[in-house]
């Protein structure tokens, strides 16, 4: 009996010994759940320092190959490009740029065998993208097959195994030219960071400016105080920001050179912008003229504009001028513009037949405008010039140093 009791005994302390092992090396060896976090890292390739704290970049194209580099402290033009020319880049270019790598969504992970690489042409790749953060660690993308009918490509990053299906980025980066990588407009303007808006005829100096804007909590005024309607500055910065120009000087000759400074010089308008980090960017309106060197005018007049902080000049017909000479009584809001109606008085005993006055009012219709037409390009010598912003479907344009009429 007691050979039973001893034997059961054992034969617990051996199970229970068992059991304690059993659960050691699970805990040791166990794969471990993926969070609610790691699996949102794994639709989204990158995270957001990534992104954030990418201080230049490269582009590789079968246009060419382009560098740009971030500007920190300016909110008005934030990229530059350096290479293939020094000139300001197209700011919403990259803000699309890097919403959609924010928010880029993963479809499948593919192994990274030889034959993925071959069949989704990561071999071959349509453009390869560096994020290049200030310690200089870079992020290589390399984009590979476009399925243009799911709107999809795959792409390899650096450092991590796989090949991603993701969607396709918003921006064309497959076809991108220099010309839709430059900075289009000529006075970029963002209402969220823009603290105070002057124009001023002659010196800036020596002049009291012609049309002040400043916002005071977050209701615009002028230099007098008076409120402005939000919507008439909304029109008017708008038009200043679709101004296009006839032709773009980032290389300039000697003898144009010598013309743009003195003109420059003598500006007979001067835009300055100040943003909420209190950096100012002027623009020198020139005067009009009918010839430029090095450039075939046609003998129709043009004004230059020239930027405090690039070397870029830009070229624009006569008929849009007339945008610098806005004044603020053009902005007033209606309610601080209208004086309050002093009540009609009437006879003590006036018949019941008189009937009230009846208050008229004006209607302003506003002045559509339109951007000058596309004439001319004479690049790389002397100007780039300036089209339409590039969708998705559009072909790869083939730059030529001849001039060329455009249809």
């Amino acid at each position: 009996m007691q050979k039973r009791q001893f034997a059961s005994n054992l034969l617990i302390f051996l199970f229970f010994i068992l059991v304690v092992v059993t659960a050691t090396f699970s805990e040791l060896f166990k794969n471990n759940v993926k969070t609610g976090s790691e699996l949102i890292e794994q639709a989204n390739p990158f995270n957001s320092n990534e992104l954030t704290l990418t201080k230049s970049l490269t582009l590789k194209n079968k246009s060419g190959e382009y560098a740009f580099e971030h500007l920190q402290n300016n909110q008005i033009s934030p990229w530059r490009m350096t290479t293939p020319r020094k000139i300001s880049a197209n700011s919403l270019f990259f803000e699309q740029l890097f919403k959609t790598l924010k928010s880029l969504k993963v479809k499948k992970v593919f192994p990274e065998e030889k034959i993925n690489i071959s069949n989704f042409s990561i071999d071959k790749p349509t453009s390869t993208l560096n994020l290049i953060d200030p310690n200089g660690k870079i992020i290589n993308i390399i984009f590979g097959l476009i399925n243009t009918i799911d709107n999809s490509t795959y792409i390899k990053i650096s450092g991590r195994s796989g090949i991603y299906h993701v969607e396709a980025p918003s921006v064309s980066l497959e076809n991108a030219t220099i010309l839709n990588l430059i900075e289009s407009q000529i006075i970029s303007i963002d209402l969220e960071t823009i603290k105070s808006f002057k124009i001023f005829h002659g010196n800036k100096k020596t002049v009291t400016p012609q049309l002040e804007m400043k916002k005071k909590d977050n209701t615009w005024v002028d230099q007098a105080g008076r409120i402005l309607s939000q919507d008439k500055i909304d029109e008017f910065l708008q038009e200043l920001s679709s101004l296009k120009s006839s032709f773009i000087i980032d290389k300039q000759t000697d003898s144009q050179k010598r013309q743009i400074q003195n003109l420059a010089r003598n500006a007979q308008t001067i835009v300055s912008i100040q943003d909420n980090l209190n950096n100012t960017i002027d623009y020198n309106i020139s005067g009009l003229f009918k010839e430029l060197s090095d450039i075939d005018l046609k003998n129709e007049e043009y004004f230059i504009v020239t930027i405090s902080n690039n070397t870029t000049s830009y070229v624009i017909k006569k008929e849009f001028i007339e945008l610098f000479n806005r004044k603020s009584d053009s902005l007033i809001s209606q309610t601080a513009q209208a004086p309050a109606q002093a009540p009609v008085a009437l006879p003590e005993h006036a018949p019941e037949s008189i009937p009230a006055p009846i208050p008229v009012k004006k209607i302003i219709k506003p002045i559509a405008r339109k951007a000058p037409a596309v004439e001319k390009i004479t690049e790389p010598v002397s100007a780039l010039h300036q089209e339409k912003p590039l969708e998705k479907s559009q072909e790869k344009i083939q730059e030529k140093p001849l001039e060329k009429e455009i249809d």
